[in-house]
């Protein structure tokens, strides 16, 4: 089933109010709806991160004509907007929304802070930085404000914007006058005041501009002109400072004389030798910082190959010409002793030591002029930097921005940790793909070795594997593309297994450290202390992070925190806050380095070992909640440590431990089938089932019994069938009786699916009989409900409903939520088919309830279907299309082989849509229902239950 990508709060959108009202990720317009759903998206962008009122959302959208279903509209808005955006974005507060927005993600708020410095710049004297800020503001617009919202009650607010527009318009006319500039505005004056002509600015402006171009004649004609249309239009009289500006140029007034062009600031930054991609937020964020006035010091912060160099050009380039002494870059790279850092600032500066103290001459300096002045590659001079400290100590218009591995830990200091460019997701379709960074950057970077490659459907799928196999690492990336020269990117994934051989070769005038993905790593790595170096070899053991609890155990390191925070520290570990507590995360590249050196110390065997155990204990502790009394905490840790549990079930099966493979693959058996992984739990159950064939008996069974579960579920009821018959044979030589009538009520599935509807009923009485005497209730609640199932096959609906219900009072009485889950699925098709509507569809809600609560995807797939049967039962055709189609694509999403009498349902249930809907029309709708996401699907079910 297609979802929605998922975006947390950290992740960055570009919105749009200043044109059209437009949501970008990337390059990608993300699908933020029809006209009503942007506007109430304008509101809220409009709000700038308050909270709206719904009565003032629905006034937006529907204004005093609103109907009676005017909120709930506005509740299907939202979600679409939630599922467009991520499901942070719109935060519901108290009785209204909130949009959460991050620094310079929105075009308005670049503008008003784009038009609040140009506006001091004017004010402070500095026209030349004034005209670049205002200048950068107004390239902001893309259009008239909330263009395509014209026909919306919230199109109101546009007046608002387009006055901050023309004050901006002004201000920049200001500087551009200040500046002599007056001949290039002079057309554009003329539009301004013809699209204006009531605004006196404007005229005041082009009067000057007139004047100092030698045009006294047409600066008078264009006051005349002025005061006409104001005595015409208005009735009054042009104001005082027009007035005296027309004695002025009467008389010749020096003062309207043009002015000297002050000097420019200069920017003496390394110029690249290849375009930025992507980083455009991320520059924005940057000089946002340094332009407050309470940031004097940004450190940016990352591993090695992340960009951190490139970003730090790239917003000392935008902040240059407004600082009157400009930016300078330092590279720091070949500076070994922190008492020479004053030295090579002063080389840069061209600036000779004074009384032989290079520090005194940087001083003398910056002291004049404000400044900018970027210290590259710090991390090797670390913890003890005095000269930092010196510099933002004596020199108080000086800001700095310096790249690390780590943060300098000075008082003041800002930390901006550069992350890796954004992958694509596995499975995203190519428009998405081909819009994230570091698609385009590998792309970019492969066509200036390959002026033929195109990305295509051919190719893109391996592209996109690349980039997420090197983390989106801007460098990697670039070592990647030069390989392509005579790899194309399908062979060039196959082979990025062994990345630190493959990507060698970097440009001959990268740094030392920067020629390969290893090189850069050993730099990194030769900068930790020795226990710091240990840990993060033995941490490529997780697969995936790991919490720091975790970590402690199988690391056997009771100060295992303090290492994880110096390694977080130095950038070498990333820190993801999950509901669960904070997790610690090895890029890939990281990690199959820090594997490298874990091998060298011959510790990979006993680390491997106790990471396996570890997750051995967590999975048959979680594996026994979720078979016995489901909860969505339970599924949701082994959700976490997915990754963790499945690398230690690849390390046990190729160890050759059977005990441990078998014990964790049965653990993790309940989860896979809430979750609907069938089809990852065969093929691990399969290669259980071989490993432990001629081993301990018990534990072949065990392998047996669970993974015919799986193929059962798949629709191949003959691999059950032979599964569970040598499961059974196992268990009665073992003498086990518990799980002799688990087999025997597992055949009685296979019996039913092959439609011997006696020899089921017999197979399901004695299991029945057998799980009461053991004092079983959960698994005899379960086979009741498939007793019941016989009786409702045979076409008894009335014993069907009331051994249904005896089931399911046992199964409420015990806590059986998965087992209440299924009967009340199966009580709510047989009521609906006794006629018994109301019945239905209060099952069916509860069922739907419980399968959300418990994240249970294929009872989730039953109800949909369960749901289209209801709606169409309604009368609701165009929704029973959609269910049904939404509800084969879970059934395909999850590999479940739907029941045969279930499937029958449906198929006659879509003969009679066709009939009375047309071909035509059921294909159009069972596309959409295709499309819609798990929590639109859900929404849409919980409509025709109710």
């Amino acid at each position: 089933m297609g979802r929605a990508r998922a975006r947390g709060k950290g992740s960055q959108i570009e919105f749009r109010v200043l044109g059209a009202v437009e949501a970008y990720d990337g390059e990608a317009a993300l699908p933020i709806g029809a006209p009503k759903q942007r506007a109430v998206l304008a509101e809220l962008l409009l709000a700038r991160g308050a909270v709206v009122p719904r009565e003032r959302l629905v006034d937006a959208v529907w204004g005093e004509a609103a109907p009676e279903s005017a909120l709930a509209s506005l509740q299907v808005y939202v979600h679409g907007l939630r599922k467009a955006l991520g499901g942070d974005r719109i935060e519901r507060r108290g009785n209204g929304y909130r949009v959460s927005l991050e620094p310079e993600e929105l075009d308005l708020e670049r503008f008003e802070q784009g038009l609040e410095r140009g506006r001091a710049a004017l004010e402070a004297g500095r026209p030349a930085q004034a005209a670049e800020q205002l200048r950068a503001a107004l390239a902001v617009w893309n259009g008239p404000p909330l263009a395509d919202l014209a026909e919306q009650p919230v199109a109101a607010r546009a007046a608002e914007l387009e006055e901050r527009l023309l004050r901006a318009l002004e201000l920049r006319n200001d500087a551009e006058l200040a500046l002599g500039r007056h001949d290039v505005l002079l057309d554009e004056l003329a539009r301004l005041v013809a699209e204006h002509p009531f605004r006196e600015r404007l005229r005041e402006q082009q009067i000057v501009a007139l004047y100092r171009a030698g045009r006294q004649k047409e600066a008078l004609d264009a006051y005349r002109e002025t005061r006409r249309i104001l005595a015409e239009e208005l009735g009054v009289e042009p104001g005082p400072a027009l007035r005296e500006l027309e004695r002025s140029v009467l008389r010749h007034d020096p003062s309207l004389g043009t002015p000297a062009r002050p000097a420019e600031p200069q920017a003496r930054l390394p110029v690249p030798p290849t375009p930025l991609v992507g980083r455009r937020l991320e520059t924005a964020a940057v000089a946002a910082l340094l332009r407050r006035d309470d940031v004097r010091l940004v450190t940016l912060t990352g591993p090695g190959g992340t960009g951190k160099t490139r970003l730090a050009i790239a917003a000392a380039a935008e902040l240059a010409s407004e600082l009157p002494g400009g930016a300078l870059f330092v590279d720091l790279a070949s500076v070994s002793e922190p008492d020479l850092v004053a030295a090579a600032v002063a080389q840069a500066l061209d600036v000779g030591a004074a009384a032989g103290d290079p520090a005194t001459a940087v001083l003398d300096a910056l002291r004049s002029e404000p400044a900018l002045l970027v210290l590259d590659n710090l991390e090797q001079l670390l913890p003890d930097v005095p000269f930092v400290a010196r510099l933002l100590s004596g020199a108080a218009g000086v800001r700095v921005l310096a790249t690390s591995r780590a943060p300098l830990r000075l008082s003041g200091e800002h930390e901006y940790p550069v992350p890796p460019l954004r992958a694509p997701l596995a499975g995203a379709p190519f428009e998405e793909i081909v819009a994230t960074d570091a698609v385009r950057l590998f792309a970019a970077r492969v066509q200036a070795v390959d002026h033929e490659f195109v990305l295509d459907d051919h190719n893109v799928g391996a592209v996109a594997a690349i980039c997420r196999r090197l983390d989106g690492l801007p460098l990697a990336l670039e070592l990647a593309a030069a390989r392509a020269r005579v790899l194309p990117p399908v062979e060039l994934e196959r082979r990025l297994g062994g990345a630190l051989e493959l990507l060698v070769e970097g440009a001959r005038d990268l740094p030392e450290r920067q020629r390969t993905l290893r090189a850069t790593l050993e730099w990194s790595h030769a900068l930790l202390g020795p226990e710091e170096q240990q840990v993060l070899a033995r941490l490529a053991v997780f697969s995936g992070g790991c919490s720091v609890e975790a970590a402690q155990e199988v690391l056997a390191d009771e100060a295992a925190l303090a290492r994880l925070s110096a390694l977080v520290e130095n950038s070498l570990l990333r820190r993801r806050d999950a509901p669960a507590g904070p997790r610690f995360v090895l890029l890939e590249t990281i990690r199959g380095y820090a594997l490298e050196r874990l091998r060298a110390a011959g510790e990979e065997d006993e680390l491997r070992r106790r990471h396996a155990e570890h997750f051995l204990a967590l999975a048959e502790r979680v594996g026994a909640i979720l078979r016995d009394a489901p909860t969505p905490e339970a599924a949701a840790e082994i959700e976490h440590e997915h990754e963790n549990v499945l690398a230690a079930l690849a390390w046990a099966a190729e160890a050759g431990d059977v005990e441990l493979e078998v014990r964790l693959a049965v653990a993790l058996r309940p989860y896979w089938g809430l979750r609907g992984h069938l089809a990852e739990g065969r093929r691990i159950f399969e290669l259980a089932i071989v490993h432990s064939a001629g081993a301990d008996p018990a534990l072949h069974a065990q392998a047996l019994v669970h993974g015919a579960m799986f193929a059962y579920r798949r629709g191949d009821p003959a691999t059950a069938l032979r599964e569970w018959e040598a499961a059974l044979a196992l268990f009665r030589e073992l003498g086990d009786a518990e799980e002799v009538a688990r087999c025997t009520g597992e055949l009685g599935a296979v019996a039913m699916a092959e439609g011997d509807l006696d020899r089921a009923e017999e197979l399901w009485r004695e299991a029945a009989a057998a799980f009461a005497a053991q004092g079983r209730p959960a698994r005899e609640g379960v086979v009741l409900s498939n007793l019941a199932a016989v009786a409702a096959e045979r076409g008894d609906l009335t014993t069907a409903i009331a051994e249904g219900e005896r089931a399911l009072e046992l199964q409420r009485r015990v806590g059986d939520r998965e087992g209440m889950g299924v009967s009340l699925q199966n009580l709510s098709r047989w009521r609906l088919a006794f006629g018994d509507v109301e019945g239905a569809r209060t099952h069916a809600a509860e069922a739907l309830e419980l399968g959300e609560r418990l994240g249970f995807r294929e009872l989730i797939a039953y109800l949909l279907g369960t749901a289209a049967e209801l709606a169409l039962a309604a009368g609701r055709l165009e929704p029973a299309v959609r269910l049904l189609a939404a509800s084969d694509a879970l059934f395909l999403a999850t590999g479940v082989a739907r029941a045969g009498d279930e499937l029958a349902g449906c198929e006659r249930a879509l003969e009679e849509l066709g009939g009375r809907l047309g071909e035509a029309r059921l294909g159009e709708l069972s596309e959409e229902g295709t499309a819609l996401s798990l929590d639109q699907a859900l929404a849409e079910a919980r409509r025709a239950i109710a």
